[in-house]
């Protein structure tokens, strides 16, 4: 949301007006098609990112030349496990997603979220031990927008706000390192946590924090007036 300075009043004083923001379109639209695919039960196995069609393995050369590879890169953040995985998603990305689309524009945003989903894929292929398992979820592309809003200072809403803003910051570095722990410390097989998609998360993260660095370098993320 920009400021804008508007004449009032017959003395000529200057006085400012805050500009209503564009609605976040964008991210509405990725939540609304996410729930669609949980309800219309769209088959895992063909949205999942199986790391080993991109990576290959011993007895796979990758990347394979498939339809199959790519509608896992980027379809990935459509699938969910169960209900709560979706909720909880769903309600992040609605939290901080708004905000970031507000303050960074609808198509920065999306590169921010395609960027986020592509590195969160590759990073959890990377420290895959078993590269067939499949990745699905929007977390990795949600841990993007987390990095990006590490650098933003909204101009308005409840994040506007100093306090709500720095426990929100908090709470992502927090997640940060409790990620960073999971990865580092070697998990049973049959622990839940192993189940987690750690790498992506770290993936989209970083993506997240390298973009944001230069929207904000660029004036976009942060509060700016125009005269």
């Amino acid at each position: 949301m920009a400021l804008a300075l508007d004449r009032q009043g017959g003395s000529g004083g200057r006085k400012p007006v805050v500009a209503k923001a564009s609605p976040p379109y964008a991210n509405r639209t990725v939540i609304l098609v996410c729930v669609l695919a949980f309800v219309l039960h769209l088959p895992p196995e063909s949205f999942a990112f199986v790391p080993a069609y991109f990576f290959g393995t011993v007895e796979l050369a990758g990347p394979l030349p498939t339809a199959a590879l790519w509608r896992g890169l980027f379809g990935h953040v459509l699938i969910h496990g169960d209900l709560t995985h979706l909720v909880s998603n769903m309600a992040v990305l609605w939290l901080l997603g708004d905000v970031v689309e507000r303050e960074a524009g609808h198509l920065r945003y999306l590169v921010l979220f395609l960027a986020g989903m592509v590195a969160a894929a590759l990073t959890e292929g990377l420290m895959a031990v078993d590269r067939m398992a499949p990745l699905i979820g929007a977390s990795g592309a949600i841990c993007a927008l987390m990095g990006a809003f590490l650098w933003m200072r909204p101009c308005a809403g409840l994040l506007a706000r100093a306090l709500p803003r720095r426990l929100v910051q908090g709470a992502i570095l927090v997640f940060s390192l409790l990620n960073t722990a999971m990865m580092l410390v070697p998990l049973k097989a049959e622990s839940p946590l192993a189940e987690v998609g750690w790498g992506a998360h770290a993936g989209g993260l970083g993506a997240g924090l390298l973009l944001g660095a230069l929207l904000v370098r660029n004036g976009r993320g942060r509060p700016r007036t125009a005269p």
